[in-house]
C-alpha cells in the first residue's frame, strides 16, 4: 500500500464571506500551515487540492492540484483530482488519504488508523473516519483504482454527496475518540471551521489542547 497525503482545500468558503479558510490566521501561522504540519508528520508526500491561485501556497513544499471537473462538484472532485495526480506519478501510489483544510485538530494517528482499518479487508475497500457516532467522509483512505468509477459518478451533476458514493462501495469505518482538553472540556478532533464564529472558537480551543 503506497499512500500519498492530500489536503482538500477546494471549497468555496461561502459561510466565511468568500475568504479562503486555508489562509485564515491561526495561532502563529495560518490554518493550512497547521494542517500541513499535522499531515506531513504522518505521511509523505503531501499535495494540496485547491482551486485558488497556487502562488498563495508557494511557501508550502507541496504541489497544488486543482479540480478538473467543471463547476463546483464538492469534495469528491478533490478526491478525484488527488487520485489522478497519485496515479500519474513516476511510481504510482495505490491510495490517497485525504484531510480537510478547515479541521486543524484531526488525529495525529489518522493515517495509521485508516490504514489498519482496511489492512485485512479485500482489495478496494475505502477507509473512512468517524467520531462521536458521526461519519467524517472527507477524512478517507481511497484506492486510486476507483478513479474511473468516481469520474463516471461525478459526470451526473446530481451525484455530489461523499457519503452516497462511499456507501456504494465496500468500506471500513475507523472510530476516533473525543479529545479531552486541559480544562476538562471535550473536543471532537474533526471540529471544522465554516463560519467566523467557528474560527474564533477554534483559536480559543487551540491553546487548551494537551
Amino acid at each position: 500500500m503506497r499512500i500519498a497525503g492530500i489536503i482538500l482545500a477546494g471549497g468555496q468558503s461561502r459561510r466565511m464571506d468568500g475568504v479562503d479558510k486555508a489562509l485564515l490566521p491561526f495561532g502563529d501561522r495560518r490554518v493550512i500551515d497547521h494542517v500541513y504540519a499535522r499531515l506531513s508528520r504522518q505521511i509523505e508526500p503531501v499535495a494540496l487540492n485547491s482551486n485558488n491561485e497556487p502562488i498563495l501556497f508557494s511557501d508550502l513544499p507541496v504541489p497544488v492540484i486543482p479540480d478538473d471537473i467543471d463547476g463546483f462538484a464538492g469534495p469528491l472532485a478533490g478526491v478525484l483530482a488527488a487520485m489522478e495526480w497519485a496515479n500519474n506519478q513516476a511510481l504510482p501510489f495505490t491510495h490517497v488519504v485525504t484531510v480537510a483544510t478547515d479541521t486543524p485538530f484531526f488525529p495525529d494517528n489518522l493515517v495509521d488508523t485508516l490504514r489498519q482499518a482496511v489492512a485485512d479487508a479485500p482489495r478496494g475497500h475505502i477507509g473512512v473516519a468517524a467520531s462521536g457516532n458521526r461519519l467524517h467522509p472527507v477524512f478517507g483512505l481511497w484506492p486510486v483504482f476507483l478513479k474511473s468509477d468516481l469520474r463516471r459518478w461525478l459526470s451526473n451533476e446530481k451525484n455530489r454527496r461523499v457519503v452516497a458514493w462511499i456507501e456504494g462501495h465496500p468500506h471500513k469505518i475507523a472510530d476516533f475518540p473525543i479529545i479531552t482538553t486541559q480544562s476538562g472540556a471535550s473536543l471532537d478532533p474533526f471540529f471544522n471551521i465554516n463560519t467566523p464564529e467557528d474560527i474564533a472558537e477554534a483559536r480559543q480551543r487551540w491553546s487548551a489542547i494537551p
